[in-house]
Order: C-alpha cells, then sequence, then structure tokens
C-alpha cells in the first residue's frame, strides 16, 4: 500500500465541482467535515430505515469501512461491534468504542456498552469515526459511533408501521411528531418478539423514545430525550463446536440450554442538554442524564443480577475569537459520571436465581475527564487540530459476602491522552488529512472479575490497555459523481486486554505484552443515475501479536483473534420517480481466528440481502409495503465467533435465507 495513494487522489479533484458542506457531530462538537482530521463515515436515515425490519444498528452499515459487526442475532450477548479492530474481544456487548445517542452516552464510565434501547426506527444519522478518541471521549474510545435521532417535522405526522418474518418474527412500531410553537416534538414506541433460528435464542422487547427541543430564539436550544425499554426474554443459545454446526446449526449448546441461558432487562433514562450562544464568538453547552437498568442474566452454573444507576454531567465552552490574527476555535470542558451496581450471583437452578450466593458487592465506577482543544487556521483552507484530555477513573467494591475471603478495595486509573492533526481542505468536500491519535481502555467491573474461588473484589494484576496511532487520508468528490474516501493506519497497542474462558463458558480477561494494526480502508459511492446508486467499501488490517506469551508459548507474529484480515461490503439501490426502492447488499463474514495461537479459523463466506419498497398515496394516507430477503444464497457462516471459548465452541451459527414483508401507513398533516 502506498502512503501517497490520498495525496494522489486529492490531485486529481481539485478541479472538481464542491458539494454543500457536510458537518458532523462525532468529534465532539459539531464541525465542517472538511475541517475535521479523522476519518468519519456518515449513514443517513432513509438508508437505516427504508424497506428494512429496523431490529438493530447494523442495519444500515454494510458499506461502513473500518466497522466489523457481529452477534445480529443474538439479544442477550447482545450487538457487537469492532472499529479496526478495536471492540473485536467483547464477551458481550460493544466494548472499546464509545457509542452515543443524541450527545448521551451509552457507553458506561467502565467502558462497556449495550445498546438495547434504541430503536433504529427512529433513527435519523449515524456517523462512526473511525479511529483512536480518546482525546475527545476519554475511556474505551478506540471509535466513536454517534446516532442522531428524529426531530418532529414542520407538518405534524402519525405513522404506524408492522413486520412479519421467518423464525416468528414480528413488529409493531408506531411514531408521531410536529412542532408547536418553538417546539419539535417526537415519540416512539414498539414491541418486538422473535422465536429465534436457533434453540434458546427467543427473545420479547418493548421501547418508548421521546425527543422534545425548544429553540426559543436564534442563539439557545433546550433538548430533552426519554427512553424506556423492557425486554423480559433474551435467550442465549451458546457457541457450538464445529462438528456441531455441521451437524445441527439450529441447536443449543448443551449446557446453554440445560441452564435456560438467557438474560432479560429494564432500562429507563432522562436527559437534558441546553446550548446558548453567547454573541458571535462564544458558546456554552451543558448537559445531564440518569438511567435506571435492571438486569439479570443466566449462565450455565451462576444467574448475574444487578440494579444499576449510571448518571453524569458535562459542561463545554467554545470560543471563535481570534488568536494570534488567525482563524480559531477553541473548546474546553469536563465531564463527570458515575455508575453504582447492586450485584448479586447465585447458583443457576433452570435459569432462575437459587438460594446459594456466590457473590455480593456494590461496584462503583466513577469518572472525571477534563479536555480541550484548539483549531487554529494556520493559512486558507489549512487547520491545525489539537486536543489533550486527562481521566481518572475510580472502582470501589465493598463485598457483602466474606466466606472466602473479603474482596473489599479499589483501583484508581488515570491517564493523559492527546491528538495533533492537519488538514487541507481547498474545496469544502476535497480534503487531505494527517493526525496522532492516542486511546486508552480500562478494565469493565466484569473484565476485572476475578476466578472462582478466589474470592469477589477487583483484580489487582489487569491493566488498561493503551494505544498510539498515526492516520493519513482522503476524500472527495469526483465528475461530480463519485465520493471517495481513503485511509491508511497504523496504531501500536500495549497491554492489550484479551479474552478467555473457563470450563463453564465463564468469560475472563488478561493482558497481552503489545500488539500493532496496520491498515488500510478505502470507501466509494458513485450516483451512476439519477435513480441508481452504488456503495462499496474494502478493509485490509493486519493486527498481529509483537510480545504475548500466555504460559509461557511465544505467540509472537500471530494475528490477533476476532478481527478479519480483509473484509468487503457493498449495496446497489434504484429509486424510481414513483416511489419504488430496490437495493441489493453484499458483504463478506469470518476471515478471521478465534484463538490466540491462530489454530482455528472461520472461514469466509460471502453473504447477499435484498429488499423492495414502494411508497405511494392512498387519500389523504400514504402506503409503504416491503418486502425483504437476508442471506439470499443461504450462506453457512458464524453470525459471532467467541474468541478463546472453552471446549471448542467458538461458533454461533448465522440463519439461512430468512423473508420479512412489512407495510406503513402514515398521515401528514
Amino acid at each position: 500500500m502506498s502512503w501517497l495513494l490520498p495525496c494522489a487522489l486529492l490531485s486529481t479533484v481539485l478541479t472538481q465541482t464542491s458539494a454543500p458542506e457536510t458537518t458532523v457531530v462525532a468529534p465532539k462538537v459539531p464541525t465542517p467535515l472538511s475541517r475535521t482530521p479523522a476519518a468519519v463515515s456518515v449513514v443517513e436515515g432513509e438508508d437505516l430505515q427504508e424497506a428494512r425490519p429496523t431490529l438493530g444498528l447494523y442495519e444500515g452499515l454494510v458499506a461502513t469501512p473500518g466497522l466489523v459487526v457481529q452477534s445480529r442475532n443474538n439479544a442477550s450477548q447482545d450487538l457487537r461491534l469492532s472499529i479496526r479492530g478495536f471492540g473485536a474481544r467483547s464477551a458481550f456487548g460493544i466494548r472499546g468504542i464509545t457509542v452515543l445517542v443524541d450527545g448521551f452516552p451509552e457507553t458506561m464510565p467502565d467502558g462497556q456498552t449495550n445498546v438495547d434501547s434504541l430503536d433504529m426506527a427512529s433513527a435519523a444519522r449515524v456517523e462512526v469515526l473511525r479511529g483512536l478518541a480518546s482525546s475527545l471521549y476519554g475511556n474505551a474510545a478506540g471509535g466513536v459511533v454517534s446516532i442522531t435521532t428524529e426531530e418532529g417535522p414542520d407538518r405534524p405526522f402519525v405513522e404506524a408501521r408492522t413486520v412479519h418474518g421467518d423464525a416468528g418474527l414480528w413488529k409493531l412500531h408506531a411514531k408521531g411528531g410536529g412542532k408547536s410553537g418553538d417546539v419539535r416534538w417526537l415519540v416512539s414506541a414498539s414491541r418486538m418478539t422473535l422465536e429465534g433460528f436457533r434453540r434458546q435464542s427467543g427473545t420479547e422487547q418493548v421501547q418508548v423514545n421521546g425527543k422534545a427541543v425548544w429553540r426559543p430564539d436564534g442563539g439557545s436550544e433546550l433538548m430533552a430525550v426519554l427512553s424506556l425499554v423492557d425486554a423480559p426474554e433474551a435467550g442465549d443459545a451458546g457457541g457450538l463446536t464445529r462438528a456441531e454446526v455441521e451437524a445441527d446449526p439450529t441447536q443449543a449448546a448443551p449446557l446453554n440450554l440445560s441452564f435456560r441461558a438467557g438474560e432479560s432487562v429494564r432500562q429507563g433514562r432522562l436527559g437534558l442538554t441546553y446550548r446558548r450562544r453567547l454573541g458571535e464568538a462564544h458558546e456554552v453547552e451543558a448537559s445531564g442524564f440518569l438511567a435506571l437498568r435492571r438486569f439479570q442474566n443466566a449462565l450455565p452454573s451462576v444467574v448475574v443480577a444487578f440494579d444499576r444507576t449510571f448518571d453524569g454531567v458535562s459542561v463545554r465552552y467554545g470560543n471563535r475569537a481570534p488568536l494570534l490574527g488567525l482563524r480559531s476555535r477553541f473548546t474546553v470542558g469536563t465531564e463527570l459520571q458515575a455508575q453504582a451496581d447492586r450485584r448479586k450471583n447465585f447458583d443457576n437452578v433452570e435459569g432462575r436465581p437459587g438460594s446459594t450466593r456466590q457473590l455480593d458487592q456494590d461496584e462503583d465506577v466513577t469518572a472525571l475527564g477534563l479536555f480541550a482543544q484548539e483549531e487554529l487556521e494556520l493559512r486558507e483552507r489549512l487547520t491545525l487540530v489539537a486536543g489533550v484530555r486527562y481521566d481518572v477513573s475510580r472502582y470501589a467494591v465493598t463485598d457483602f459476602l466474606k466466606e472466602d475471603g473479603d474482596g473489599t478495595g479499589t483501583r484508581t486509573f488515570q491517564q493523559p491522552t492527546g491528538r495533533a492533526g492537519l488538514i487541507w481542505a481547498p474545496r469544502p468536500e476535497v480534503s487531505v488529512f494527517a493526525s496522532a491519535t492516542q486511546s486508552f481502555e480500562t478494565p469493565t467491573t466484569t473484565e476485572l472479575a476475578l476466578l472462582p474461588g478466589a474470592g469477589g473484589g477487583l483484580s489487582r494484576e489487569l491493566k488498561p490497555q493503551r494505544s498510539d496511532g498515526v492516520e493519513v487520508g482522503a476524500r472527495g468528490l469526483l465528475w461530480g459523481r463519485l465520493r471517495y474516501d481513503v485511509a491508511l493506519y497504523a496504531v501500536r497497542v500495549r497491554d492489550g486486554l484479551v479474552r478467555f474462558e473457563d470450563e463453564n463458558a465463564r468469560a475472563y480477561f488478561r493482558n497481552t505484552a503489545r500488539s500493532r494494526h496496520l491498515g488500510a480502508e478505502v470507501a466509494l459511492e458513485a450516483q451512476v443515475t439519477e435513480g441508481l446508486r452504488v456503495r462499496a467499501a474494502y478493509n485490509a488490517l493486519q493486527a498481529t501479536f509483537r510480545d504475548y506469551a500466555p504460559r509461557g508459548r511465544q505467540l509472537r507474529g500471530r494475528q490477533v483473534p476476532g478481527i478479519p484480515a480483509h473484509q468487503v461490503g457493498a449495496e446497489a439501490m434504484y429509486r424510481h420517480t414513483s416511489g419504488a426502492l430496490a437495493a441489493v447488499e453484499v458483504f463478506s463474514a469470518g476471515g478471521l481466528y478465534a484463538d490466540d495461537a491462530n489454530t482455528v479459523r472461520e472461514h469466509t463466506a460471502w453473504v447477499v440481502n435484498a429488499r423492495l419498497g414502494h411508497r405511494f398515496p392512498m387519500g389523504p394516507f400514504e402506503v409503504s409495503p416491503f418486502l425483504g430477503l437476508q442471506n439470499l444464497l443461504s450462506a453457512r457462516y458464524s453470525d459471532h465467533v467467541r474468541v478463546n471459548a472453552s471446549r471448542g465452541r467458538y461458533f454461533e451459527p448465522a440463519p439461512p435465507l430468512t423473508v420479512y414483508a412489512g407495510a406503513g401507513l402514515s398521515h401528514r398533516w
């Protein structure tokens, strides 16, 4: 790969016609893409919703470079996302990536993320910042996913939508919104049930989301968001051996079946954000949120249960006054977040808590971050961006079960991070950039858990993971029709956190010494005709251990498991002026190792999805029927590969061809 490629592409397009400027919010503050020295992908609401079942965040991200998606079909283990290899080791949920919804963090202070409260049927945009970002967001920012939900439109509307499909899929969704004076509002509610492709994989979920934005004048804004989720059932079929997958991919792991593995969740969240411009040069923003979560997870031999409080406040100040006679934007702020878990583990009696307590402790995590960033236009169209952040995270455990030793204790992690970048943008959508960035990840409370028999409390051996990276990239528009986005990067990882399992398939973690990620990303989007658009993305990533010797066995040069070396995603979509839509997407899955020693590899499979839709008026209403086919060719592949699983149970097979169909009915005043 040539490091001159971005510059060569840029020089080709300097004479092309520019397109309207794009503003992104993933880099902490709203910033024109032409002034952002980082790789950022944007997916708009139509691509996220139209003719899709809207079951998860993954649906519209097929042609996003650098992003790997797993566990689409296991609601108990939750969606896995990894960006440039960060997040690939997650035992459950999203790890190593910061996820935001309307600016509020879904990522906990300890770095773990679950997105079970997100309903994509009301998502307006998803931005993916592909690169290290701890100087912006602190802990677990190996990349950033920022979701913006819909606001109420000028014309009030109401819409109902239903989806039915294979494996017992049924989802009913209703939303409505509008504008009342200076207030825009939108309310969304849904109910979903799914029996699942495999035994012990059914799920049920009810969601309610609301958003109100009050803009009393041109200089101020108050936003309130509310989300509620009740998921009483989410089965976990567990991992299978390769032989079991070949014999019957619909079966569940024997232990998961006998212990009725799965989880239930109830969560509510309220957030408020106030923004105010003070004259031409100054801006302030203050926000706060409170989330309550009740969780129970039945695992083989143990039931984990906790009640959680997650809250936080943040304040940010921005100044656009010139600095040394140069155009400048300076930002400084602070964030304080707290996570309090009342956690108990019991023996598992047919999926329910037994009478024997295995763990009884309070877990508290407090995280404080201070950050500053300067954007300085050194000369016309050449901008320097530099930022620093200092984070302190304190973990405290109070152990109430002392029969196996008192695990009461604390751990404190402190970490400064920084970034510096240059971006040259001769036109709004033609830019080339170079940057150096840093990231860190403290172990989560789950990752700090000790092996059975060691008592409660926190591991004293596990260290935070630290990363340093450099990147060059280019993006632009050719001939008014072809958009491109190219990035080359190198990341050095120290004390990487690696997952392994005990004999009961319970996940634990240890540190590697050093590893290295070298990668390239290319994304293309062409408007072939007025109605036909084609998107494609390719990732190449070589992630290798540089110094790692578990149990005395040196694994230098082996591939980091859970990370595909190559990945391709593409989509062709045709929209007719009559309102008809047809789309086909294809992506590669697998092509990665399942264990540290690289003795088990999941093959590469090609997955094809297709969907059809139409919108047409019917009196005062608009009707929108749709049909979708997923895994059209019934490719056999793993929806999730469990890294370093015990007893060879690495694989969670994906379903073959599945069909869904539905219709929407809407009315606007």
